[in-house]
């Protein structure tokens, strides 16, 4: 398809899987029409000009861009509104959600406008088409909850963090990898991450009934919403996240921190400190606060009570505790402290916070 030849609509269409991304309904819609998703947008572009050109597939977008784009494959706006992960999740805040590592300027699959993702072989293997759910894009989620494996981060041979053949038919042909041909389903997780704590698989159901707006058993933490404890573990996991541990080998430990090792050590940890929390005795988690308050500098002992204030009160109410107990005083080791590089408690690399519309939320 070119600019020239872009017809005012495409000749195939598809519809969405229950709980699909938007970029990955848009790749296979381009698959199916035999273009690349860089040159589909291209001919949208040049039959809609009018079309706002969105910052993201996947959150946010513009009513205007969902309309023309419905036009343009022959489907419901509405339908293409509920792909919208702004849509999907209940209230305002911001989420903690995968980026792809920094794609090149001119990237065939347009890297830069979508969500990063991991991925669970079983479940691709059983897709009639290959597409990625929307839930796969939150770092703090570890294991496929249907079947109960670690979830995957990108090829296991070549590492390219972007390997699904969008559209293809695992019934028909073999699931490889789109970049260097290695077979995805047959690929098998990290086996260091077969072994999850009771209290981390606690945390990770909770996180998952906050995205999906049920009640669970956040209760256990008074009246804390589920959004409240949400925004407790995504701040707390992109903290812990920037700094590899010792106890890792240096493999686990690349800047990226995308192992599902390091990542099952980081949730442990937050999930001691849900458990500390939840604990009707006198609080016995302050040397895990310390340990996680050894990695701040002052002005992020600062942003960190300042974001606390969106916590659930009792986990705020611990972090003030071990806030007055740690003073100046940094003597005090932690597993995840590094001394080769200190990025801060504002930044992460291979996921990042985006922004849900709140108009009143604590930024840090």
């Amino acid at each position: 398809m070119t600019t020239a030849s872009a017809p005012s609509e495409l000749p195939f269409t598809l519809t969405p899987f229950r709980g699909e991304l938007f970029s990955s309904w848009l790749l296979r819609v381009a698959a199916a029409n035999f273009v690349s998703i860089d040159e589909l947008m291209l001919g949208f572009q040049s039959r809609y000009p009018e079309a706002p050109c969105p910052h993201s597939f996947d959150m946010g977008l513009d009513p205007q861009f969902r309309k023309l784009m419905a036009q343009f494959c022959r489907i419901s706006a509405r339908t293409l509104r509920s792909l919208d992960l702004g849509a999907r999740l209940p209230g305002p805040g911001r989420v903690l959600i995968r980026s792809f590592r920094t794609p090149p300027l001119r990237c065939p699959r347009l890297r830069v406008k979508r969500l990063g993702y991991s991925f669970c072989p079983t479940c691709i293997s059983e897709q009639r088409y290959v597409h990625v759910r929307w839930d796969w894009t939150f770092p703090v989620l570890l294991r496929c909850h249907p079947h109960q494996i670690p979830l995957m981060h990108g090829c296991p041979v070549c590492d390219d963090d972007d390997p699904l053949p969008f559209g293809a038919d695992p019934n028909i042909t073999p699931i490889l990898c789109s970049n260097c041909g290695a077979d995805l389903i047959g690929a098998n997780p990290d086996s260091t991450c077969s072994q999850v704590g009771a209290a981390q698989i606690v945390i990770e159901k909770l996180y998952r009934d906050a995205l999906y707006g049920r009640s669970s058993r956040v209760a256990l933490l008074q009246k804390a919403t589920g959004i409240q404890f949400r925004r407790f573990v995504d701040d707390i996991f992109q903290l812990l996240c920037w700094y590899p541990s010792p106890a890792l080998p240096p493999s686990l430990t690349d800047p990226r921190n995308e192992h599902l090792a390091f990542r099952t050590t980081v949730l442990e940890t937050v999930a001691a400190l849900v458990v500390d929390a939840t604990s009707s005795t006198e609080p016995n988690g302050a040397y895990l606060w310390l340990r996680v308050l050894s990695l701040l500098s002052t002005r992020e002992e600062e942003l960190i009570e300042s974001t606390s204030e969106l916590w659930p009160a009792t986990l705020s109410g611990r972090l003030h505790s071990a806030l007055d107990q740690y003073g100046r005083s940094r003597l005090l080791g932690s597993p995840f402290r590094s001394t080769l590089f200190r990025p801060g408690f504002k930044y992460i690399n291979s996921s990042e916070f985006r922004d849900l519309g709140a108009g009143n939320e604590v930024r840090v």
